[in-house]
Protein backbone atom coordinates (compact mmCIF):
# COMPACT_ATOMS: atom_id res chain seq x y z
CA UNK A 1 0.00 0.00 0.00
CA UNK A 2 1.41 3.37 -1.03
CA UNK A 3 1.94 5.67 1.93
CA UNK A 4 -0.44 8.60 2.06
CA UNK A 5 2.55 10.78 2.92
CA UNK A 6 3.71 10.84 -0.69
CA UNK A 7 0.41 12.03 -2.13
CA UNK A 8 -0.37 15.53 -3.27
CA UNK A 9 -2.36 17.28 -0.56
CA UNK A 10 -4.56 19.07 -3.08
CA UNK A 11 -7.47 17.91 -5.17
CA UNK A 12 -6.78 17.51 -8.85
CA UNK A 13 -8.11 20.12 -11.26
CA UNK A 14 -10.91 17.75 -12.28
CA UNK A 15 -11.78 16.98 -8.66
CA UNK A 16 -11.87 20.68 -7.77
CA UNK A 17 -14.17 21.36 -10.69
CA UNK A 18 -16.48 18.54 -9.61
CA UNK A 19 -16.46 19.83 -6.03
CA UNK A 20 -17.40 23.34 -7.12
CA UNK A 21 -20.24 21.97 -9.23
CA UNK A 22 -21.44 19.87 -6.31
CA UNK A 23 -21.30 22.78 -3.88
CA UNK A 24 -23.42 24.86 -6.25
CA UNK A 25 -25.85 21.96 -6.72
CA UNK A 26 -26.19 21.40 -2.97
CA UNK A 27 -26.70 25.12 -2.38
CA UNK A 28 -29.47 25.26 -4.98
CA UNK A 29 -31.12 22.19 -3.48
CA UNK A 30 -31.06 23.67 0.01
CA UNK A 31 -32.39 27.00 -1.22
CA UNK A 32 -35.23 25.21 -2.98
CA UNK A 33 -36.22 23.44 0.27
CA UNK A 34 -35.47 25.99 3.02
CA UNK A 35 -37.67 24.41 5.70
CA UNK A 36 -36.81 20.76 5.14
CA UNK A 37 -34.60 18.29 7.00
CA UNK A 38 -31.94 18.80 4.32
CA UNK A 39 -30.77 21.95 6.08
CA UNK A 40 -30.18 20.02 9.30
CA UNK A 41 -27.55 17.66 7.86
CA UNK A 42 -24.06 17.89 9.30
CA UNK A 43 -22.51 19.97 12.09
CA UNK A 44 -22.68 16.93 14.36
CA UNK A 45 -21.09 17.10 17.83
CA UNK A 46 -17.69 15.85 18.90
CA UNK A 47 -18.06 14.16 22.29
CA UNK A 48 -15.20 13.36 24.68
CA UNK A 49 -15.01 9.65 25.49
CA UNK A 50 -13.59 7.98 28.60
CA UNK A 51 -9.89 7.40 28.11
CA UNK A 52 -7.24 5.05 29.42
CA UNK A 53 -4.87 7.90 30.27
CA UNK A 54 -4.78 11.69 30.41
CA UNK A 55 -2.42 11.65 27.41
CA UNK A 56 -4.89 9.80 25.16
CA UNK A 57 -7.85 12.04 24.35
CA UNK A 58 -10.61 10.19 22.50
CA UNK A 59 -13.39 12.03 20.69
CA UNK A 60 -16.50 10.53 19.09
CA UNK A 61 -17.95 12.19 15.99
CA UNK A 62 -21.64 11.48 16.69
CA UNK A 63 -23.25 11.07 13.28
CA UNK A 64 -26.50 9.78 14.78
CA UNK A 65 -27.38 13.48 15.20
CA UNK A 66 -28.13 13.73 11.47
CA UNK A 67 -31.86 13.82 10.59
CA UNK A 68 -32.22 10.14 9.62
CA UNK A 69 -29.78 8.98 12.28
CA UNK A 70 -26.57 8.31 10.38
CA UNK A 71 -23.61 9.77 8.51
CA UNK A 72 -25.20 8.68 5.24
CA UNK A 73 -27.38 11.80 5.20
CA UNK A 74 -24.23 13.66 4.14
CA UNK A 75 -23.55 11.21 1.32
CA UNK A 76 -27.12 11.15 0.06
CA UNK A 77 -27.44 14.94 0.05
CA UNK A 78 -24.48 15.20 -2.33
CA UNK A 79 -25.55 12.19 -4.42
CA UNK A 80 -29.03 13.69 -4.81
CA UNK A 81 -27.67 17.10 -5.76
CA UNK A 82 -25.40 15.42 -8.31
CA UNK A 83 -28.24 13.32 -9.72
CA UNK A 84 -30.68 16.22 -10.05
CA UNK A 85 -28.08 18.22 -11.97
CA UNK A 86 -27.62 15.50 -14.60
CA UNK A 87 -31.01 16.25 -16.09
CA UNK A 88 -31.80 12.52 -16.07
CA UNK A 89 -34.00 12.71 -12.97
CA UNK A 90 -37.56 13.80 -13.68
CA UNK A 91 -40.38 14.40 -11.21
CA UNK A 92 -41.66 10.83 -11.60
CA UNK A 93 -38.24 9.16 -11.72
CA UNK A 94 -37.67 6.47 -9.06
CA UNK A 95 -34.39 6.95 -7.20
CA UNK A 96 -32.60 3.64 -6.71
CA UNK A 97 -29.81 2.56 -4.39
CA UNK A 98 -28.22 -0.62 -3.04
CA UNK A 99 -27.64 -0.53 0.69
CA UNK A 100 -27.12 -2.67 3.77
CA UNK A 101 -29.18 -0.11 5.65
CA UNK A 102 -28.00 3.41 6.46
CA UNK A 103 -27.81 4.83 2.94
CA UNK A 104 -31.18 3.31 2.18
CA UNK A 105 -32.70 4.93 5.26
CA UNK A 106 -31.08 8.28 4.42
CA UNK A 107 -32.30 8.19 0.82
CA UNK A 108 -35.80 7.23 1.94
CA UNK A 109 -35.87 10.17 4.38
CA UNK A 110 -34.45 12.77 2.03
CA UNK A 111 -36.50 11.40 -0.85
CA UNK A 112 -39.61 11.91 1.26
CA UNK A 113 -38.58 15.52 1.93
CA UNK A 114 -38.19 16.06 -1.82
CA UNK A 115 -41.40 14.13 -2.67
CA UNK A 116 -39.42 11.61 -4.72
CA UNK A 117 -40.05 7.91 -5.29
CA UNK A 118 -37.37 5.69 -3.77
CA UNK A 119 -36.53 2.01 -4.24
CA UNK A 120 -33.89 0.36 -2.05
CA UNK A 121 -32.31 -3.04 -2.74
CA UNK A 122 -31.05 -4.73 0.45
CA UNK A 123 -29.73 -8.19 1.40
CA UNK A 124 -32.52 -10.17 3.04
CA UNK A 125 -30.49 -10.72 6.22
CA UNK A 126 -30.38 -7.04 7.22
CA UNK A 127 -31.93 -6.17 10.56
CA UNK A 128 -35.72 -5.78 10.54
CA UNK A 129 -35.41 -2.23 11.86
CA UNK A 130 -33.47 -1.11 8.80
CA UNK A 131 -36.00 -2.35 6.27
CA UNK A 132 -38.90 -1.08 8.37
CA UNK A 133 -37.36 2.38 8.75
CA UNK A 134 -37.08 2.67 4.97
CA UNK A 135 -40.72 1.63 4.55
CA UNK A 136 -41.76 4.10 7.28
CA UNK A 137 -40.55 6.95 5.05
CA UNK A 138 -42.73 5.66 2.21
CA UNK A 139 -39.96 4.07 0.16
CA UNK A 140 -40.04 0.56 -1.31
CA UNK A 141 -37.67 -2.20 -0.26
CA UNK A 142 -36.70 -5.14 -2.43
CA UNK A 143 -34.70 -7.85 -0.70
CA UNK A 144 -31.89 -9.73 -2.46
CA UNK A 145 -30.34 -13.12 -1.56
CA UNK A 146 -28.45 -13.01 1.74
CA UNK A 147 -25.59 -15.13 0.42
CA UNK A 148 -24.81 -12.48 -2.21
CA UNK A 149 -24.45 -9.74 0.41
CA UNK A 150 -24.30 -6.10 -0.64
CA UNK A 151 -22.85 -7.10 -4.01
CA UNK A 152 -26.14 -8.83 -4.83
CA UNK A 153 -28.04 -5.65 -3.98
CA UNK A 154 -25.68 -3.63 -6.17
CA UNK A 155 -26.29 -5.95 -9.12
CA UNK A 156 -30.04 -5.59 -8.67
CA UNK A 157 -29.76 -1.79 -8.51
CA UNK A 158 -27.63 -1.74 -11.65
CA UNK A 159 -30.25 -3.79 -13.49
CA UNK A 160 -33.06 -1.48 -12.28
CA UNK A 161 -31.09 1.48 -13.64
CA UNK A 162 -31.59 0.09 -17.15
CA UNK A 163 -35.24 1.11 -16.86
CA UNK A 164 -35.54 4.75 -18.08
CA UNK A 165 -37.89 5.45 -15.18
CA UNK A 166 -35.24 4.60 -12.59
CA UNK A 167 -32.02 6.39 -11.61
CA UNK A 168 -29.30 4.64 -9.59
CA UNK A 169 -27.27 6.97 -7.32
CA UNK A 170 -24.25 4.58 -7.25
CA UNK A 171 -22.87 5.33 -3.79
CA UNK A 172 -20.10 2.73 -4.26
CA UNK A 173 -18.94 4.24 -7.57
CA UNK A 174 -19.77 7.95 -7.51
CA UNK A 175 -16.95 10.25 -6.37
CA UNK A 176 -19.63 12.64 -5.10
CA UNK A 177 -19.77 10.27 -2.10
CA UNK A 178 -16.11 10.96 -1.34
CA UNK A 179 -16.45 14.71 -1.91
CA UNK A 180 -19.40 14.87 0.50
CA UNK A 181 -17.03 13.88 3.30
CA UNK A 182 -14.17 16.02 2.01
CA UNK A 183 -16.51 19.00 2.07
CA UNK A 184 -18.33 18.30 5.34
CA UNK A 185 -17.08 15.53 7.64
CA UNK A 186 -13.38 16.21 7.21
CA UNK A 187 -13.85 19.97 7.42
CA UNK A 188 -15.90 19.68 10.62
CA UNK A 189 -13.32 17.44 12.28
CA UNK A 190 -10.60 19.99 11.55
CA UNK A 191 -12.73 22.79 12.99
CA UNK A 192 -13.63 20.82 16.11
CA UNK A 193 -10.25 19.16 16.72
CA UNK A 194 -7.51 21.08 14.85
CA UNK A 195 -4.72 18.94 16.32
CA UNK A 196 -6.22 15.58 15.42
CA UNK A 197 -3.43 12.99 15.27
CA UNK A 198 -5.48 9.90 14.40
CA UNK A 199 -8.80 9.64 12.59
CA UNK A 200 -10.43 6.22 12.88
CA UNK A 201 -13.45 5.03 10.88
CA UNK A 202 -14.91 1.70 9.83
CA UNK A 203 -14.88 0.70 6.18
CA UNK A 204 -18.16 0.57 4.23
CA UNK A 205 -18.37 2.30 0.87
CA UNK A 206 -15.12 4.01 2.05
CA UNK A 207 -16.42 7.47 1.14
CA UNK A 208 -16.07 8.65 4.75
CA UNK A 209 -12.53 7.34 5.07
CA UNK A 210 -11.14 8.59 1.78
CA UNK A 211 -12.96 11.92 1.66
CA UNK A 212 -12.22 12.84 5.27
CA UNK A 213 -8.59 11.78 4.85
CA UNK A 214 -8.14 13.98 1.78
CA UNK A 215 -9.44 17.02 3.67
CA UNK A 216 -7.66 16.34 6.98
CA UNK A 217 -4.30 15.55 5.39
CA UNK A 218 -4.52 18.68 3.29
CA UNK A 219 -4.41 20.66 6.55
CA UNK A 220 -2.42 18.25 8.74
CA UNK A 221 -0.16 16.03 6.58
CA UNK A 222 1.08 14.17 9.66
CA UNK A 223 -2.40 13.04 10.72
CA UNK A 224 -2.82 9.27 10.37
CA UNK A 225 -6.05 7.82 9.02
CA UNK A 226 -7.06 4.37 10.22
CA UNK A 227 -9.45 2.06 8.37
CA UNK A 228 -11.26 -0.59 10.38
CA UNK A 229 -11.96 -3.73 8.38
CA UNK A 230 -14.16 -6.65 9.43
CA UNK A 231 -12.05 -9.68 10.27
CA UNK A 232 -14.97 -11.88 9.31
CA UNK A 233 -18.32 -10.17 8.85
CA UNK A 234 -19.72 -7.10 10.60
CA UNK A 235 -23.10 -5.72 9.51
CA UNK A 236 -22.62 -2.68 7.28
CA UNK A 237 -18.86 -3.11 6.88
CA UNK A 238 -16.82 -4.56 4.05
CA UNK A 239 -13.23 -5.27 3.13
CA UNK A 240 -12.48 -3.03 0.11
CA UNK A 241 -10.49 -5.58 -1.81
CA UNK A 242 -10.91 -7.91 -4.75
CA UNK A 243 -13.10 -7.54 -7.81
CA UNK A 244 -16.07 -6.12 -5.89
CA UNK A 245 -14.29 -3.40 -3.94
CA UNK A 246 -15.96 0.04 -4.16
CA UNK A 247 -14.65 1.98 -7.14
CA UNK A 248 -14.29 5.11 -4.98
CA UNK A 249 -11.83 3.37 -2.62
CA UNK A 250 -8.27 4.71 -2.78
CA UNK A 251 -6.03 2.92 -0.31
CA UNK A 252 -3.28 5.49 -0.75
CA UNK A 253 -5.17 7.76 1.65
CA UNK A 254 -5.20 5.14 4.41
CA UNK A 255 -2.22 4.83 6.76
CA UNK A 256 -3.24 1.84 8.90
CA UNK A 257 -5.72 -1.01 8.71
CA UNK A 258 -7.04 -2.65 11.87
CA UNK A 259 -9.11 -5.82 11.62
CA UNK A 260 -11.86 -6.39 14.18
CA UNK A 261 -14.03 -9.49 14.51
CA UNK A 262 -17.82 -9.44 14.69
CA UNK A 263 -17.72 -10.75 18.28
CA UNK A 264 -15.29 -8.02 19.34
CA UNK A 265 -17.31 -5.29 17.61
CA UNK A 266 -20.51 -6.34 19.36
CA UNK A 267 -18.81 -6.60 22.74
CA UNK A 268 -17.35 -3.13 22.31
CA UNK A 269 -20.76 -1.78 21.25
CA UNK A 270 -22.40 -3.21 24.39
CA UNK A 271 -19.63 -1.74 26.52
CA UNK A 272 -20.16 1.70 25.03
CA UNK A 273 -23.88 1.52 25.79
CA UNK A 274 -23.39 0.30 29.35
CA UNK A 275 -20.48 2.51 30.38
CA UNK A 276 -21.02 5.74 28.42
CA UNK A 277 -24.75 5.81 27.67
CA UNK A 278 -24.06 5.91 23.92
CA UNK A 279 -26.28 3.53 21.96
CA UNK A 280 -24.46 3.06 18.67
CA UNK A 281 -24.04 0.36 16.04
CA UNK A 282 -21.32 -2.30 15.78
CA UNK A 283 -19.34 -0.27 13.22
CA UNK A 284 -18.92 2.37 15.94
CA UNK A 285 -17.91 -0.28 18.45
CA UNK A 286 -15.33 -1.66 16.02
CA UNK A 287 -13.85 1.80 15.39
CA UNK A 288 -13.74 2.60 19.12
CA UNK A 289 -11.98 -0.68 19.85
CA UNK A 290 -9.42 -0.05 17.09
CA UNK A 291 -8.77 3.47 18.41
CA UNK A 292 -8.17 2.12 21.91
CA UNK A 293 -5.71 -0.46 20.65
CA UNK A 294 -3.74 1.99 18.54
CA UNK A 295 -3.86 4.61 21.28
CA UNK A 296 -2.20 2.23 23.71
CA UNK A 297 0.80 2.09 21.36
CA UNK A 298 1.36 5.85 21.23
CA UNK A 299 4.06 7.70 23.17
CA UNK A 300 2.68 8.01 26.74
CA UNK A 301 4.75 11.14 27.38
CA UNK A 302 2.77 13.14 24.80
CA UNK A 303 -0.88 14.12 24.47
CA UNK A 304 -2.65 12.51 21.53
CA UNK A 305 -5.94 13.69 19.97
CA UNK A 306 -7.88 10.80 18.42
CA UNK A 307 -11.19 11.25 16.58
CA UNK A 308 -13.40 8.19 16.07
CA UNK A 309 -16.33 8.15 13.68
CA UNK A 310 -19.56 6.81 15.20
CA UNK A 311 -21.66 6.58 12.02
CA UNK A 312 -25.11 5.68 13.36
CA UNK A 313 -27.32 4.88 16.33
CA UNK A 314 -27.89 1.49 17.91
CA UNK A 315 -31.68 1.45 17.81
CA UNK A 316 -31.60 -0.04 14.31
CA UNK A 317 -29.76 -3.11 15.66
CA UNK A 318 -32.05 -4.05 18.55
CA UNK A 319 -33.47 -7.09 16.74
CA UNK A 320 -29.97 -8.48 16.23
CA UNK A 321 -27.73 -10.11 18.83
CA UNK A 322 -25.64 -6.93 19.16
CA UNK A 323 -27.39 -6.08 22.41
CA UNK A 324 -28.07 -9.68 23.44
CA UNK A 325 -29.30 -9.53 27.07
CA UNK A 326 -27.39 -12.72 27.90
CA UNK A 327 -24.28 -10.54 27.83
CA UNK A 328 -25.65 -8.24 30.50
CA UNK A 329 -22.90 -7.04 32.81
CA UNK A 330 -20.11 -8.40 30.61
CA UNK A 331 -17.81 -5.46 29.85
CA UNK A 332 -14.88 -5.41 27.49
CA UNK A 333 -11.45 -3.99 28.23
CA UNK A 334 -10.43 -2.93 24.70
CA UNK A 335 -6.71 -2.69 25.41
CA UNK A 336 -6.38 -5.82 27.50
CA UNK A 337 -8.23 -7.81 24.85
CA UNK A 338 -6.03 -6.48 22.05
Amino acid sequence: MTSARVLSRRLSVEQRQQLERLRSSVERLLEAHPRSVLGQIGQTPLLALPQASAQLRLWAKLESHNPSGSIKDRTVLYLLADALDTGQVQTNTTLVEASSGNTGIALAALGAALRRRVLIFMPENVSAERANLIRAYGARVQLTPAELGTDGAISAARKAHEDPGHYWLRQHENFANTLAHYDTTGAEILAQCPDVELFVASSGTTGTLVGSSMRIKQANPKTKVVAVWPEDKIMGLRRPEGATRPLIYDGRWIDHIVEISDVEAKEATRTLARTTGLLVGPSSGAAWLAAQRLGSQLDPSLTHEVVVCFPDDGARYLSTDTFDPTHEGAFLDPVANG
